[in-house]
C-alpha cells in the first residue's frame, strides 16, 4: 500500500500531537522559602503537592487561597498558570509579576541564606533570559496583554524588587531603564475560574478552590519564542506578586519520557515510510 505525501505528513503531525499530549505535566518545583504558619489548610511545614507550591504561601504571611499560586504546567511549547491569586485583578493592593524564564540554567532565582538577591535590580546578577512582561497596569489590574523581551545578562536591564519578601526578587521589568531588553513577541493571557476544592492540574491535584476564592486557571502561553532547543531539560519559569508573599518557580524536568515518545512518533514515522518504499 502506497501512501500519498499528504498523508504522510498528516501522519507525521498526529504522531507530533500525541506526543505533545502526552508531554502535559506539572512542572512546579519548591521556591525554597517555606512555609507560612496561618491560614485554613496551611501550616507551618508547607505546602501540598507537586513542589509542596499549593496551600503554601511565604513564611510570616497569611496564607490564604486568594495569595497562593499553585502550580505552573507544560503541555508542549504551551506554558499555564494555576492559583487562587486572580493574575487579572491582583489582590488588593498589590498586583502580578512578570513571568522570568532562564533558558542557559544559570539564573539567580533561589532566595540565598545570606539574602544574596536582596536590594538587586540589574539582571548581571540575576541573570534571567526573557520575560513575559504585562502591560496595560493600572493599579493592581492588568489586562492580560504582555510583551515578551530577551534579556542581556548584565546592567542593562533593570528589574523591580518586591516590596517585601526578597527571595520572591524580582517582580516586573523595569521597561524605562533596560536598553538591553528587546521585544520579540506579544499576547494575550485570560483567566478561567474553577470553584471546586479539588482540580487537576495535568495529573496532579490542586486543593482549596471555593466560590468564593476559586482556582484560576491560564490560558495558554505560546513558547514560540524561544528559540529551538532552548525549552529543555532545565528551562525555569518563575513569577511573584509585588509584595512577594508567594512566588512561583516551575522547571522542566529531565525529558527522557518526552525523548522516548519522540523516539516513537519517528519510528511509527519511519514504519509508514519503508510500508510506502516496499509496495
Amino acid at each position: 500500500m502506497k501512501y500519498s505525501s499528504i498523508t504522510k505528513l498528516t501522519l507525521a503531525v498526529a504522531l507530533l500531537g500525541a506526543v505533545s499530549q502526552a508531554g502535559a505535566v506539572n512542572i512546579t518545583i519548591n521556591d525554597l522559602q517555606g512555609g507560612n504558619g496561618t491560614g485554613v489548610g496551611f501550616n507551618p511545614a508547607g505546602g501540598v503537592g507537586q513542589g509542596g507550591e499549593d496551600q503554601e504561601t511565604e513564611v510570616g504571611t497569611v496564607g490564604s487561597q486568594s495569595w497562593d499560586f499553585e502550580a505552573f504546567t507544560l503541555n508542549g511549547s504551551n506554558l499555564k498558570v494555576y492559583g487562587g491569586y486572580n493574575i487579572l485583578t491582583g489582590n488588593n493592593p498589590y498586583g502580578v509579576g512578570d513571568i522570568f524564564i532562564d533558558v542557559n540554567g544559570d539564573a539567580n532565582w533561589k532566595p540565598g541564606a545570606d539574602n544574596s538577591i536582596k536590594g538587586k535590580t540589574d539582571n548581571g546578577v540575576f541573570k534571567y533570559d526573557y520575560v513575559i512582561h504585562f502591560t496595560g497596569r493600572v493599579g493592581t489590574t492588568v489586562t492580560g496583554d504582555y510583551d515578551v523581551y530577551s534579556l542581556a545578562s548584565d546592567k542593562s536591564v533593570s528589574l523591580f524588587e518586591t516590596k517585601y519578601k526578597a527571595g520572591s526578587n524580582p517582580w516586573i521589568l523595569d521597561l524605562d531603564g533596560s536598553q538591553g531588553a528587546k521585544k520579540i513577541s506579544s499576547g494575550n493571557l485570560t483567566l478561567t475560574a474553577d470553584t471546586n476544592w479539588r482540580i487537576d492540574a495535568d495529573g496532579t491535584t490542586l486543593t482549596g478552590g471555593s466560590v468564593k476564592a476559586p482556582h484560576y486557571i491560564s490560558s495558554d502561553i505560546p513558547l514560540d519564542f524561544l528559540a529551538p532547543g532552548e525549552l529543555k531539560s532545565g528551562t525555569l519559569f518563575k513569577l511573584t506578586q509585588e509584595c512577594g508573599n508567594d512566588s512561583l518557580v516551575g522547571r522542566v524536568a529531565d525529558g527522557g519520557t518526552t525523548l522516548a515518545l519522540m523516539g516513537a512518533a519517528m519510528s511509527g514515522m519511519a514504519f509508514f515510510v519503508r510500508r510506502n518504499r516496499k509496495a
